[in-house]
């Protein structure tokens, strides 16, 4: 019976995340495709200012070119050569923002050499003014072609500017369909999630009502759904909401940032997801161990890199003690359960608090230590916080974060590689959580690795004394 009620809970509760593990992972692809909209929305936008700068540039050279004409004046031609000059540039930028669009890179060629053989009759115009004067520029005039030119120029411009506010139409209305989609996708995780964990619910109550151990996980299950999933899933489908009623545009400051709300709490699902995974795999050998000859200096120094940010919000210093030794292990796992135990021990500091990482050689085996100065642990609740979805405190979940699984997961970890996980504990004065891994051999290495730009100094010996600190700030 009990493997039974086991299999039920569990079993509704990996269909639930599984659901939501699949949702978020389409979530996020659609969310993407909705930012590539928003940005070849962005870039029409940026073509079109670029064919009005060419259409007011080639607009300003023909007036100097006039004004030059009708007063002599050099002011005149001098911005005349300068518009001449800026012409180039700009046509260039925008053969490069066209690069996705054969037809406008065609255009762009024709107007290239529009522009060359209007210029070479404006060049005309400003010699003929200098040898010739007035008269002979205006008999030159009556030829019209500058005009022609002119003309034609305007009317590939008109012709352009017609094609990228097309582009631009459909790329919106893209825009506007992929923003809806994802709404709707949203929506619908938000109705099918409320379904799953409804019907994972009901059958938690049912079986738990015949054994009194499982109370006390059906009441921690709900906690976890209720904060863990329904809460990333109300960011998820108010941020979308906004996106989709057109309320906010993707491509704006405070729309992007709506975007990676949704994005980082779809993110925190999966975390969840893969803490619960990886426990149930670790403890039903789906799982492989591969361990192998490893350096636990260079483990410990892994840890403490991915927890660095982490330390820096919560203002807690990290620090290392003891020599390195060869173990023998698997080294992701190995990084894996030093985290989750770094992790805990920064969320239970107080700011300017210190977590130290320690290493003590055994005969046999490798003891790693991570001691933090929080509240402590009670002696009641020191065996039990290693079962699955067990914390101290049950409002723990909601103002530390986490799921009761990283332990487990240490737990299962160590035992794995044929070694054991304890904590000792002082109320009030902090915790200091213990697990032994067996040695490769003999020989230890230090801490000491050249090119490590984030140690601070190695180790000068293997006494227990030395340490390397990292400060959070």
């Amino acid at each position: 019976m009990k493997r039974t009620v086991e299999k039920t809970v569990l079993t509704g509760f990996v269909i639930v995340l599984a659901l939501l593990g699949m949702v978020g992972a389409v979530s996020q692809r659609t969310i993407a495709g909705l930012i590539d909209d928003s940005q070849w929305v962005t870039h029409t936008h940026i073509v079109l200012e670029l064919l009005q700068r060419i259409s007011f540039q080639i607009t300003q050279a023909e007036a100097s070119v006039r004004g030059y004409v009708l007063t002599g004046n050099e002011r005149f031609e001098s911005q005349y050569l300068s518009d001449k000059a800026d012409i180039p540039k700009l046509l260039s930028e925008l053969h490069t923002q066209t690069l996705d669009n054969p037809a406008e890179q065609k255009s762009i060629a024709v107007l290239a050499s529009l522009f060359d053989q209007r210029f070479a009759v404006m060049d005309q115009g400003v010699q003929t003014r200098k040898t010739g004067g007035l008269d002979a520029v205006l008999a030159l005039s009556k030829t019209s072609r500058g005009l022609q030119l002119s003309s034609q120029i305007s009317s590939l411009i008109a012709q352009m500017r017609s094609g990228e506010d097309r582009l631009l139409a459909e790329r919106n209305l893209r825009a506007q369909q992929s923003a809806r989609r994802t709404f709707l996708l949203a929506l619908l995780a938000v109705l099918l999630a409320m379904v799953a964990v409804a019907a994972s619910v009901f059958l938690i109550f049912r079986d738990l009502t015949r054994r009194r151990e499982l109370e006390r996980m059906k009441s921690e299950f709900v906690s976890v759904v209720s904060h863990e999933l329904r809460t990333p899933l109300t960011s998820i489908h108010g941020s979308l909401g906004l996106l989709a009623s057109g309320a906010l545009a993707g491509n704006t400051e405070r729309g992007r940032r709506m975007l990676e709300i949704a994005v980082n709490n779809t993110d925190r699902l999966i975390r969840l997801i893969n803490d619960v995974l990886d426990v149930e795999k670790l403890e039903s050998g789906a799982i492989q161990i591969h361990p192998e000859p490893c350096d636990s200096g260079d483990l410990v120094r892994n840890a403490w890199e991915v927890m660095r940010s982490m330390a820096q919000k919560y203002e807690v210093t990290l620090r290392i003690i003891g020599p390195g030794a060869t173990i023998f292990a698997d080294p992701d796992r190995m990084v894996q359960c030093l985290t989750n135990l770094i992790s805990n021990a920064i969320k239970f500091s107080e700011p300017n608090g210190v977590v130290t990482i320690r290493t003590a050689p055994q005969t046999h085996d490798l003891q790693f230590e991570v001691s933090d100065q929080g509240r402590g642990i009670p002696l009641n609740k020191q065996d039990s916080i290693f079962e699955r979805f067990h914390q101290v405190d049950a409002s723990d979940s909601q103002k530390k974060g986490g799921t009761g699984l990283g332990l487990a997961i240490c737990r299962s970890i160590v035992q794995q590689h044929g070694g054991k996980i304890w904590v000792e504990s002082e109320l009030g004065k902090g915790s200091t959580f213990f697990f032994t891994i067996p040695l490769a051999g003999a020989g230890q290495t230090g801490y000491e690795k050249q090119g490590r730009a984030t140690v601070a100094s190695a180790l000068s010996s293997a006494r227990e004394a030395d340490a390397e600190t990292y400060p959070a700030h």
